[in-house]
């Protein structure tokens, strides 16, 4: 004997739009935050690899200077140079 109405509950009605919209823009929003944050993080790491590998840290190259066109160089002896070497 059963009481019978034994089929399916009613389904829930639909989000209100607003709240859809705005749930769909927080989103959105913590989406580019998030790969805001993971771009500067691969950033860093690939900066402290790089400086690693080469063993300079916050140091200016001899050879290129970005106020000059040639570097700086290094100071070679004067008994070392001749017109055809020109230090080399």
């Amino acid at each position: 004997m059963c009481g019978g109405g034994g089929g399916q509950p009613a389904p829930p009605p639909p989000p209100d739009p607003r709240i859809a919209e705005q749930a769909a823009e927080k989103r959105a929003r913590e989406r580019r935050v998030a790969l805001n944050e993971k771009s500067r993080i691969k950033d860093e790491a690939f900066e402290t690899a790089v400086q690693d590998a080469y063993g300079r840290k916050n140091r200016r190259s001899l050879l290129s200077s970005s106020s000059r066109k040639g570097g700086e160089g290094f100071q070679v002896a004067t008994d070392l140079m001749s017109k055809t070497t020109l230090g080399a």
